[in-house]
């Protein structure tokens, strides 16, 4: 595989090869002439470089000098257990006297020097585990510049494979959707709730004569959703990429199933969209009210930044990778 040379191409999933010096010298040098004369790839390699320093910043996860005490002061502030019939050690228990010798009971009153050093090691390993936890889901939100190819023949490519003998790279999951999602009243509810449930965007509602025919993850690392609707109104495919979506040069924006979309290509109908953490780009081949249908059908949203949503996205992930390798 090489790096785009095409012109009118991006670097797309290189980008971040690019930006961590793995690409061998004559794809790089290649890679870097482009950027050189594209102002899209140069704002997604100048985003990629930007996380990888912000990352670099966030290695020390360090606690507040005083949140141990403070912690400590807490837990003196809980009451004793003598007295109190729902939290008193009962009489009689097994054991006896003898056992509860060797049996610390849960109680407020923390009050030896042993239990406040113990207490104070627990807090220092749990701080540093939360620390090295958020780092390992900070790097796996990251996200990268997603940006659709904006040629009528990539829209024309992908509605060939709906068609019969078409065929597309991929892990068909349709099956083990319908299956994982329980009882959600049609089979296609059953996936379309699966398809929420891992952090995907599907839709509240298909439009009449539609159905859902393929449901596909693609790439090395399922980085790319598909879904193929089929029916009397014609082929439609929804593709979606956790990404934010990136600036296409030579397309329009335009409203259409109530949000703004940025058109790719009109025969065949392409238009992509955001919708919260991912980018979702429709080819479709039916009439332009059912089109207006299937967009509805989908929500929309603005990428949301900041670090609690980087790492939300951190956490999707790897719970997706996950449930990819579990037996």
């Amino acid at each position: 595989m090489t790096a785009p040379h095409r012109a009118g191409a991006h670097l797309g999933e290189w980008l971040s090869p690019l930006a961590d010096g793995q690409l061998p010298p004559a794809q790089a040098e290649r890679a870097l002439a482009h950027v050189a004369s594209c102002r899209t790839c140069a704002a997604g390699l100048e985003a990629e470089r930007s996380a990888r320093l912000a990352l670099a910043d966030a290695r020390e996860v360090a606690a507040a000098p005083d949140l141990a005490d403070r912690l400590m002061a807490l837990c003196a502030t809980v009451p004793p257990t003598s007295g109190d019939p729902l939290r008193e050690r009962p009489a009689g228990v097994v054991g006896g006297t003898a056992a509860a010798a060797f049996t610390s009971p849960l109680t407020g009153d923390v009050t030896t020097g042993t239990r406040r050093r113990r207490l104070r090691r627990g807090i220092g390993a749990g701080l540093g585990s939360v620390g090295l936890a958020a780092g390992v889901l900070f790097v796996a939100g990251e996200s990268p510049v997603v940006v659709p190819d904006p040629t009528p023949a990539q829209a024309l490519t992908l509605l060939a494979r709906t068609s019969a003998g078409g065929h597309a790279a991929g892990d068909d999951v349709l099956d083990l959707a319908r299956e994982s999602a329980g009882t959600h009243g049609t089979p296609d509810d059953a996936a379309f709730a699966w398809v929420a449930e891992q952090g995907w965007v599907g839709p509240d509602a298909l439009p009449a004569g539609l159905r859902l025919s393929t449901l596909r993850l693609v790439g090395a690392d399922a980085q790319v959703l598909e879904l193929d609707l089929e029916g009397t109104p014609g082929h439609v495919v929804v593709r979606e990429q956790r990404g934010r979506l990136g600036a296409v040069p030579g397309t329009a924006q335009e409203v259409l199933g109530g949000r703004t979309v940025t058109v790719l290509s009109t025969e065949p109908w392409h238009v992509a969209w955001q919708a919260g953490d991912v980018v979702v780009d429709v080819a479709a081949d039916v009439p332009d009210d059912v089109l207006e249908d299937v967009l509805a059908a989908f929500s929309a949203g603005a990428y949301r930044t900041g670090l609690l949503p980087r790492l939300a996205r951190g956490w999707t992930t790897v719970r997706a990778a996950v449930v990819r390798t579990s037996p």
